[in-house]
């Protein structure tokens, strides 16, 4: 066995390098070489410390930790305290506990259905960088190059399944004929193989379409619907409690002959869509493969820092390229409102964005008797205040730009306050008026009382889009920056900028955040939220205007 050299990697001998032989000077294949032989020459010569299986092991450890904190309360459901829930419809608690399954069950539906649109979006088969740019062109076999990845999709869309239709059981639990007993055991096994089904044959679905951009589009556009259905429906039955009702009724006539039906047809439907994708391997197109390898190499690697700005330039880049536009004259605006004038005309030509901003303003109303079956708390305080932050991100393209080129500023001759405060107005609008339809369609439903909630909304907006533009002006993300050595660690210093652009939307939206936890608005709550907005908006106006250059 040849000796290791100095660096710890072993030598090619002369058995590896004939077997990567690929083509000859000729150009003609002078060994067939396998895919398999190629990753096993890899795998020989990568070396990994334990300082780096510990770091991963960790990770995966703490992530089950936390999501097993958010599944116990919904898996509860599954055991004796669905038949306390049940027994509790026959009170006073009915409307509110039938309102909960059928949130919880929307939920799970829509979560699933985001899911797998984010699997379609990169892909769902993808290599990694190093293999799409040196093994996907080479005369190696399509089909045993995708074995891997394919694999990896199936695995994880089977373990997404099972844990979606459990979550499905339970959110029925109360209501499911067994009294006070648990659930059976076969129902939770067959909840989970239906669920696995349904999950690995919408994804292989996915991997069918990822050639054709068409079939992707509408496949996006089912699993778009059947979310808004389901999120529709749910808030609906908040308001009406007849279709709360009718839903679980229909969850009582479930039994073990349905659920044998159910999980039979889903496994037979991922058969026969995983079969069609390994046939269609052999010949999957490379520039397809190519183009969503690297949209998801570069969505991991910003995903992994936490680096949402490079995800969202990501999403825009990958909408306007190869779109051409129509050429015309910049208004005869005074300068500064030229430059934000950008931003304006940005979300006028994507109307699809605002139609998905107002669509999320249910997630309010479903987030707090989805999770805690309570009508108002600090879940729906917390969605109102990321939906508003998200909604004034929107508006601030123009500004991020700037942070990292100021060329065109300073060309038109516009001052940082002036070009400041003429970008403000739009994040301004836009989390004033997110706010504001989100209360409304929570008035609506019941959850909150009085129309005089969605004034506050309105009033809210501005304070927290302050968190927006400083989240838009905060410099990237560098992953070789380190901050200062805390308790929690060495925390770098855009993690500790972003939680203050969060904390400042916090500080302008308090009093908005109280009266939505109490259920309860009054005069001097609704004065209050005007001056805190006022102040953190106009306070970091001020700051941002004079320290930046």
């Amino acid at each position: 066995m040849p000796a290791r050299a100095r660096d710890g990697v072993m030598p090619v001998t002369a058995e590896q390098a004939d077997a990567l032989l690929v083509v000859d000077e000729t150009g003609t294949a002078d060994t067939p070489v396998s895919v398999r032989a190629i990753r096993s020459f890899v795998r020989g010569r990568r070396r990994r410390s334990w300082v780096d299986l510990y770091a991963i092991g960790f990770a995966i450890v703490i992530g089950l930790i936390y999501l097993s904190d958010v599944l116990t309360a919904p898996l509860s459901r599954l055991g004796g305290a669905a038949g306390r829930a049940a027994a509790q419809a026959a009170g006073q608690a009915a409307s509110q506990a039938a309102s909960q399954a059928v949130a919880g069950a929307a939920l799970v539906i829509g979560i699933t259905a985001g899911l797998l649109m984010l699997a379609q979006a990169f892909g769902p088969l993808a290599l990694s960088p190093a293999d799409s740019d040196w093994l996907l062109l080479s005369p190696l076999d399509r089909r045993g190059l995708l074995r891997r990845p394919a694999a990896t999709v199936a695995g994880l869309g089977a373990l997404a399944g099972v844990l979606a239709g459990v979550l499905a059981l339970a959110m029925a639990g109360p209501y499911l004929h067994h009294g006070s007993r648990p659930l059976p055991v076969a129902w939770v096994a067959l909840s989970a193989v239906s669920g696995a089904g349904l999950f690995l044959a919408i994804v292989f679905a996915g991997a069918l379409a990822q050639p054709r951009e068409r079939w992707r589009t509408r496949l996006r556009a089912c699993c778009a619907a059947v979310a808004a259905i389901a999120v529709v429906g749910a808030v609906a039955g908040e308001r009406w409690t007849a279709l709360a009702h009718a839903i679980t009724a229909g969850f009582g006539r479930t039994s073990t002959g349905t659920l044998s039906v159910l999980a039979a047809a889903s496994v037979v439907l991922a058969v026969v869509a995983g079969a069609l994708v390994w046939l269609s391997l052999r010949r999957f197109p490379a520039d397809v493969l190519r183009t969503d390898s690297a949209r998801a190499g570069r969505a991991l690697m910003a995903a992994a820092f936490l680096n949402v700005p490079l995800l969202t330039w990501l999403a825009e880049d990958n909408h306007w390229r190869g779109r051409l536009l129509p050429s015309r004259a910049w208004p005869a605006f005074p300068p500064a409102l030229v430059l934000a004038w950008a931003d304006w005309r940005r979300l006028g030509r994507r109307p699809a964005l605002l139609i998905v901003l107002a669509a999320s303003t249910l997630v309010p109303a479903l987030a707090g008797a989805a999770i805690t079956g309570k009508p108002h708390g600090w879940t729906i305080a917390g969605a109102l205040l990321a939906g508003g932050i998200v909604a004034g991100l929107h508006g601030t393209a123009t500004s991020r730009r700037d942070t990292n080129d100021q060329t065109l500023r300073r060309m038109l001759g516009v001052d940082q306050r002036s070009a400041l405060r003429a970008r403000a107005v739009l994040p301004a609008l836009l989390s004033a008026a997110w706010l504001a339809l989100a209360l409304t369609l929570l008035v609506a439903t019941g959850v909150l009382h009085g129309w005089l909630w969605p004034l506050l909304g309105l009033v809210a907006g501005p304070g927290v889009s302050a968190a927006a533009l400083r989240m838009a002006r905060t410099a990237p993300i560098n992953p070789a920056e380190q901050g200062p050595n805390l308790a929690i660690g060495t925390t770098p210093p855009w993690m500790i900028s972003r939680l203050l652009s969060v904390v400042v939307g916090l500080i302008g939206a308090y009093p908005m955040l109280l009266a939505v936890h109490a259920g309860q608005l009054h005069s001097g709550r609704f004065i209050a939220q005007i001056a805190a907005s006022a102040i953190v908006l106009g306070g970091y106006l001020f700051i941002a205007s004079n320290l930046s250059p």
